[in-house]
């Protein structure tokens, strides 16, 4: 982990750490529930498609809330195990941090029921071999599907993003922002985080290659803080490119004025063109985008070929839109 000097920040050090296995695979399990994730990060959506059930099994081995795993990033910084890349060896190490008794965690990042959540997950591995067993053996299996891809193209991302954040720090860069707008929860407590950073608790910025929404958490001797190890928008643009497509279709004005003519009942393509004075070609080329977009549909009826609204997709098309733009 290597200190950069950014007194303009505040009176405690901020540091650059990573790449870390154990903050990367606690983002490929929280991807068991949340979609978000798989669709920013291609890998993600591939390991559970080819792993039939792995995503019930991440998703029950905690019966409570969170559903992520942020004892794991507890556990590991206990361990000092935050900046192994190698899954055996954070096995051990993380075995071994249970082996003693725990210290006190406030954890102030966290509501009092998340806190009490985590500290009961630690205190069952601690004291249960079959359960810690069972916990080293699902992550281990999860991660031996992931790690040829964290080898090849997520240590070489995160290494890029940390030599970048550390210039920026050099050059005297405030590291919020560094951060980017980050999630609410990171943005509530951003002034007791400043509280502390001025008091000289450090700050650890954490690039991650399967960077979600945010990741912020209070620990002994320092707040860790996630950053992604690609541009920020990526996950966006992940996100929202499937809508955008759509929407490109229907912004056209005669693609937006015939699923207004169809909203009135189905009609074949001649009458659509006799309807707007184009030529049938034409109209054949506006329904063919609106079909690829699964838009409108085409029905064929004896020899009439009927195209017609596919409302369920208007209206799923919509409600993507409402909630992309109120988040």
């Amino acid at each position: 982990m290597q200190i950069a000097d950014n007194p303009r920040s505040g009176t405690g050090p901020v540091t650059v750490m990573g790449p870390s296995l154990v903050l990367d695979l606690g983002w490929a399990a929280h991807s068991a529930v949340f979609e978000d994730l798989r669709s920013a990060h291609p890998v993600l959506g591939r390991l559970y498609a080819e792993r039939p059930g792995l995503e019930a099994r991440v998703v029950a081995f905690w019966a409570d809330e969170p559903t992520c795993f942020p004892e794991l990033q507890v556990l590991a910084h206990l361990a000092g195990a935050l900046e192994l890349t190698d899954f055996p060896t954070v096995q051990v190490s993380l075995e071994q941090a249970l082996a003693v008794p725990l210290p006190d965690l406030a954890l102030t990042s966290e509501t009092p029921r998340d806190r009490s959540v985590i500290l009961s997950r630690l205190d069952e591995l601690a004291r249960s071999p079959a359960r810690r067993h069972a916990y080293f053996e699902l992550l281990g299996e999860f991660w031996a599907d992931l790690e040829p891809w964290w080898r090849a193209e997520g240590i070489p991302a995160v290494e890029r993003r940390a030599a970048g954040v550390r210039r920026d720090l050099d050059r005297g860069s405030d590291w919020r922002q560094l951060v980017g707008p980050g999630c609410d929860v990171f943005s509530t407590h951003l002034p007791e985080i400043g509280a502390r950073h001025q008091r000289g608790q450090a700050i650890a910025l954490a690039p991650c290659a399967l960077f979600g929404k945010g990741l912020y958490l209070d620990l002994p001797g320092c707040t860790l803080v996630g950053i992604p190890a690609g541009r920020v928008d990526v996950a966006a643009r992940a996100r929202t490119d499937k809508i955008a497509r759509r929407l490109r279709v229907v912004a056209d004005p005669t693609r937006l004025a015939v699923l207004d003519h169809l909203a009135a009942g189905p009609s074949s393509v001649g009458e659509i063109a006799r309807a707007f004075s184009l030529a049938q070609p034409t109209v054949s080329a506006h329904v063919k985008h609106l079909r690829e977009a699964g838009l409108v549909r085409a029905d064929r009826r004896g020899t009439r070929l009927e195209v017609s609204v596919d409302r369920a997709a208007l209206a799923a098309l919509a409600g993507e839109l409402a909630a992309l733009i109120g988040r």
